[in-house]
């Protein structure tokens, strides 16, 4: 299992995350750290969550999938909740 960041950008004026979101949150272990955002805890690969997550949007959106590391992050602003899964998830 590894961690990957998910960062999306749905251009059309008017665009519909639901889908997206739907298919982000049908992992076992995600968070959601920011508006454009998820962490997903998955045994897909990078391209193959960057696979299903392009079946919910269109053509001339923006999609960037990282696998997490865990070796140096930080964060300000998140709750106790988000960072208690980052902890959990991603440090190593």
């Amino acid at each position: 299992m590894a961690v990957h960041w998910v960062n999306y950008d749905l251009n059309q004026a008017g665009q519909d995350y639901s889908n997206l979101i739907e298919y982000l949150q049908s992992h076992a272990n995600w968070a959601k750290p920011l508006k454009s955002s998820f962490l997903v805890n998955t045994e897909l690969t990078a391209g193959e969550l960057r696979d299903g997550a392009r079946e919910h949007i269109d053509s001339n959106d923006d999609l960037l999938v990282i696998r997490v590391d865990g070796q140096n992050w930080a964060s300000f602003g998140l709750s106790k909740k988000l960072n208690d899964w980052l902890l959990a998830n991603v440090a190593s």
